[in-house]
């Protein structure tokens, strides 16, 4: 039995259309051999680490997940020779993150492939004023979930 889009929740309409854009981006960046959240931690510490120290506590909070999870990111970022860890001058119990010469040059590669190549894919069928509204729409529906 096929599911239709008009017969699924819109929880159900969302999921599926984060797992196409999920799908579509992993698809693009296995040409650079990493992860759409291998890419994003890469992009994280690309726009930080010139600014402040990064270390994987603030990826953990700032990507809302588990040290396990992000641990296991860390460590093919590193074996693929995209970041290193050195010890952080101030506390010797942290890890400073920082990009590697080759990490620079892939997160500068990929930078084009995110946010603004899917928001013309989800929008393209979309008016300027539909797609305002399906913005301000979403925006209210994620403010309704902090709370």
């Amino acid at each position: 039995m096929s599911y239709s889009p008009e017969k699924k929740h819109i929880g159900m309409l969302l999921k599926c259309i984060d797992k196409r854009v999920v799908n579509a981006l992993n698809k693009e960046l296995e040409r650079f051999d990493i992860t759409l959240m291998q890419n994003e931690v890469l992009r994280y510490i690309y726009y930080h680490e010139e600014k402040q120290d990064v270390f994987q506590k603030q990826i953990e909070e700032f990507f809302n997940s588990t040290n396990p999870t992000i641990t296991g990111i860390l460590k093919r970022l590193e074996s693929k020779e995209l970041i290193k860890r050195e010890t952080s001058l101030i506390d010797a119990r942290y890890k400073k993150l920082t990009l590697t010469k080759k990490g620079k040059v892939l997160s500068e590669k990929t930078l084009e492939l995110g946010p603004k190549k899917i928001e013309h894919k989800l929008t393209q069928r979309l008016s300027v004023e539909e797609r305002d509204e399906l913005e301000r729409l979403l925006l209210l529906v994620l403010k309704g979930l902090e709370n």
